[in-house]
């Protein structure tokens, strides 16, 4: 775990972009991400780089109490935040580790849901080729932002820390990543609702 990268993001919980609700300008974006992700009540879900549990609340209340939903993050502080918005929901486990320490049997989740979490990956295509693993054949991978990726890497550049060199990639190179995980690559935008990538598992 990238101890640098815990202590930073453990500073930014109380941060308005990790810790205010969802509004009326978030709407379209979730329903996007909920819509493409094909989220569905019982699904089995893989949450990382949980934050604050703003994403995870609203991922377990479509799931469900038939479903589940892993949620961890590498922040102490995130991880706490998370743990309190979703207390009570039985469904939900929330951990402290960075997603390549996750172990879990094999093929085991319906959905991963990478939200403004993939930059921050230290070996994007390692954390992608893990996460494949833990999901189902058929099974769905979404790397999703509600910002455009211009404007995420150029927030990281300029943020003159532990991130500055965290990027989502060029889409050619997500692309080619995508493929290389086994994946097949659905929908990639990149517009005024954010940054939206689909993959699937491809059957046996």
């Amino acid at each position: 775990m990238n101890q640098a990268k815990a202590e930073f993001f453990d500073a930014q919980v109380a941060a308005g972009w990790a810790a205010e609700e969802y509004g009326e300008a978030e709407r379209p974006k979730l329903e996007r991400l909920l819509r493409q992700s094909e989220l569905q009540p019982g699904h089995w879900v893989l949450e990382p780089g949980c934050g604050t549990g703003r994403l995870s609340q609203v991922l377990a209340q479509v799931v469900g109490p038939d479903g589940h939903l892993t949620a961890m993050d590498i922040s102490q502080g995130m991880v706490a935040a998370c743990r309190k918005r979703v207390a009570g929901l039985s469904w939900v486990r929330v951990e402290q580790m960075a997603v390549e320490e996750f172990q879990a049997p094999a093929a085991g989740f319906d959905r991963v849901v990478c939200h403004q979490v993939f930059p921050h990956f230290d070996d994007q295509p390692a954390a992608l080729a893990h996460l494949v693993k833990l999901l189902k054949p058929g099974g769905i991978v979404t790397v999703v932002h509600f910002m455009p990726s211009a404007a995420i890497n150029d927030t990281h550049r300029k943020a003159g820390t532990v991130v500055e060199k965290d990027m989502l990639p060029p889409p050619e190179e997500m692309r080619r990543m995508i493929k290389q995980a086994g994946l097949e690559l659905e929908t990639l935008v990149d517009d005024e609702l954010g940054y939206l990538l689909k993959a699937r598992l491809r059957s046996a």
